[in-house]
């Protein structure tokens, strides 16, 4: 039977089946409306979402992000009451679910066979995406070879280097370090050793030189840089290791944009053998030496970007790899089981430093941000207070609460966050009770930092007990510590502290730069600037200026934070600022001037010495804050006089008696009338 469908005769079953297609398709339809509609709820929810996740966050796994999409939980950081002998999966349940799980790397027999081939053949199309257990051939100097130091100055610096930055970054595994360090020079030469651990050996000898003489660093990086082959295809650990350690002795020379590229080597070079994610089959000290060198490129990463106001190169959904152990690496041997440290084997302090890095991580995708909110502010500074009880030097059993040196940097980087937090505020695109705010929050961490730092100038319990021993003065155990970020923080710390008056904590803040001295060349730069800022100070208050609605001395109080791209402000009201050929030098603020604002200049290690002239030094700094410190104790005391003169009750005398009345000699008046 055929039905008539325009000039067409079509079968009825056909026609049937027709009418189900297009009922299909009205279906299909129906549902696909229905999908856009949920879909289009869900981004509405979503946008919800975005407007409520500013609200404050009491968990430390919710800290606010600019953006949900971009709002990575620290879910692999340890919690704020981590302990150093245990790891982070074994004392918080459910971590070590939360952590990225190891790709099974195992296979059958045989596709051992078909990677060889594959791998063969494959040469100069592509790389395995795993790292190879093995080594690849490592290359030989083939030329002269670099002369090795004596064998006490090396084990000098050896010392230095192990006993100031090892322990806060712990990316070498010393004995094994310290083994093959012994065979060279037992042998007597750097013959038959690979280029690229020579080159990992001077990078330490530089850094282990910064507590002393410049010159004869930059000859030791200067072997390391030579020693290191960019051209090859087959990077091992120790190259990260090496670029990594020659962008902390730039940083610390105050060569920050070199050190700003040698530490992107240093990440990319990470990537491209596997140390962000868990690949591959390796022993088990090499496969914690890995997790460390990674912890550490992402620690020191964010540090210089927070420093510079630049974006960290490595993202929290990078980091795909487990948390480094807490034990030290004298216990790590092959032949014994070190997985389960004891308190007493666990003193790494890197696991509480990740941990405060994690908050740093989200801290710089917050400061994109024109300005942070209260509840912001209140969770963030929440998270990294809570943060610094986990390090063992704020245990409360410390005899006089004495605080090595040694053990500041991890802290001072947590302050450094936290003032960096609060100062983003003081922008004039801000609100007026913002700024003000935001200067309270600033001269808070300042305070905090300096009673940290009165607990480390004094003399340890064990220099009381032995005056012979050589530990050190506070002093030479401070420079020993000292970082250039260090040195930048106090500094940014003692202009808060003069800003609001505080001049006895400004003291504590400038005695420990002045200790210090020219132990690092920002620091210099750092004196300089501060005795223009004291200068201009003495002037504003001379002449009664409101100092909190300022806006020349709120840009001098801001400091570095005018050499970002993406947050100063004095630039962009002037092209003429950035144009200029040459900055013009310090001028020394002579008293009744009318004009006193000058533009300074940055020391680097080029003009350190020109830049060191143009100022009175460290013992002019103190003796102005002295002065300052002195005259407002006199003050304090007159109106605390002045007070208690208004306040005191008028003194109530009884009345007189009358006179006696003197008539003759003969009436006068004997001592028993008078009883």
């Amino acid at each position: 039977m055929l039905v008539e469908s325009g000039n067409v005769m079509l079968p009825t079953a056909q026609a049937a089946q027709n009418a189900q297609v297009e009922m299909h398709n009205q279906d299909l339809q129906k549902e696909l409306v229905q999908a856009k509609a949920q879909v289009e709820h869900l981004r509405t929810m979503l946008e919800r979402g975005k407007a409520e996740n500013q609200a404050y966050h009491a968990s430390v796994d919710l800290l606010p992000v600019p953006e949900p999409a971009d709002n990575h939980k620290l879910s692999h950081l340890p919690d704020p009451g981590i302990h150093h002998s245990y790891y982070a999966g074994e004392l918080f349940s459910g971590l070590e679910q939360r952590q990225p799980k190891r790709r099974k790397t195992t296979a059958p027999v045989e596709y051992f066979r078909i990677g060889h081939n594959m791998q063969r053949y494959g040469r100069g199309i592509f790389k395995p995406p795993y790292p190879r257990h093995e080594q690849p051939g490592l290359a030989f100097v083939s030329g002269s070879l670099p002369l090795l130091p004596a064998k006490h100055e090396a084990d000098v610096l050896l010392r230095q280097y192990q006993f100031t930055i090892h322990p806060t970054l712990p990316m070498i595994h010393w004995p094994s370090f310290q083994k093959q360090y012994d065979t060279i020079y037992a042998y007597g030469s750097l013959e038959k050793t690979p280029r690229i651990w020579i080159a990992l050996l001077y990078a330490v000898f530089a850094c282990g030189t910064l507590h002393r003489s410049w010159q004869e660093g930059k000859q030791y990086l200067e072997i390391s840089r030579s020693m290191v082959d960019l051209w090859t295809e087959d990077f091992v650990l120790d190259h990260v290791r090496t670029a990594l350690l020659n962008s902390m002795f730039l940083v610390e020379m105050n060569c920050k944009s070199a050190g700003w590229t040698y530490i992107g080597c240093a990440v990319r070079m990470a990537f491209d053998i596997g140390l962000h994610c868990e690949a591959g089959a390796w022993a088990s000290i090499d496969e914690e030496m890995r997790r460390r060198v990674w912890w550490c490129i992402y620690s020191c990463d964010n540090l210089l970007a927070l420093e510079l106001g630049r974006p960290a190169l490595i993202k929290e959904e990078d980091c795909m790899v487990n948390m480094p152990s807490p034990v030290s690496d004298h216990y790590m041997h092959e032949n014994i089981d070190w997985t389960m440290p004891t308190p007493e084997q666990s003193k790494s302090p890197l696991l509480p430093m990740i941990q405060v890095i994690g908050g740093i991580a989200k801290l710089l995708r917050m400061l994109k941000s024109r300005c942070l909110g209260p509840s912001v502010l209140e969770a963030y500074d929440t998270h990294f207070n809570k943060s610094i009880q986990a390090f063992p030097a704020m245990r409360e059993d410390r005899p006089n609460q004495y605080l090595d040196p040694v053990e500041l940097p991890p802290m001072i980087y947590l302050q450094n966050a936290r003032l960096m937090l609060f100062r983003h505020n003081l922008s004039p695109s801000c609100e007026a009770y913002e700024r003000c705010e935001a200067l309270d929050k600033c001269v808070a961490v300042a305070r905090d930092t300096a009673h940290l730092l009165s607990r480390g100038i004094q003399e340890s319990p064990m220099q009381q007990s032995h005056p012979s021993n050589e530990t050190g003065s506070w002093e030479t155990r401070m420079v020993s510590a000292v970082s250039a970020f260090f040195c930048s923080h106090i500094w940014r710390c003692t202009l808060f502290l003069c800003f609001r008056g505080d001049y006895e904590n400004a003291l504590w803040c400038a005695r420990t730069s002045a200790a210090l001295g020219r132990a690092r060349p920002i620091n210099t730069a750092c004196g300089c600037y501060l005795e223009f800022f004291l200068y201009q100070l003495l002037d504003k208050r001379s002449r009664d200026v409101q100092l909190d609605s300022d806006e020349e001395l709120l840009a001098y109080v801001s400091g570095d934070l005018q050499g970002s791209f993406e947050n100063s402000w004095i630039w962009k009201t002037s092209k003429s600022a950035t144009t200029s050929s040459s900055p013009d030098k310090i001028t020394r603020y002579q008293p009744g001037s009318s004009h006193g604002a000058v533009n300074t200049d940055l020391a680097s290690e080029h003009d350190l010495e020109a830049h060191s002239a143009e100022w009175s030094g460290w013992e002019n700094v103190l003796n102005i804050l002295k002065q300052l410190f002195h005259e407002q104790q006199d003050e304090q005391q007159r109106r605390e006089i002045v007070e208690n003169k208004s306040l005191r009750p008028p003194m109530i005398l009884p009345p007189l008696a009358p006179p006696p009345i003197w008539t003759s000699s003969s009436n006068r008046i004997s001592i028993r009338d008078l009883i």
